[in-house]
């Protein structure tokens, strides 16, 4: 999968938390894990929570 940076932090220091666009056109996030039971969230099979700072999402829509 072909994975094109739209949004991340710059931290430049490894990496980081990022939005990225796919070649299928879908999106992927890329954050620190989620406790499912701590967010109080429940999740299906195959499906995961991560959290980003909010700019880098704004960077990533003002990017699309």
């Amino acid at each position: 999968m072909a994975l094109r940076l739209i949004g991340g932090s710059g931290c430049g220091n490894g990496p980081c938390p990022a939005v990225y666009e796919t070649e299928n056109g879908t999106i992927v996030v890329q954050g620190f894990v989620v406790d499912p039971e701590r967010a109080e969230l429940v999740l299906p099979p195959g499906e995961g929570a991560v959290e980003i700072p909010r700019y880098i999402l704004e960077r990533a829509l003002a990017a699309g």
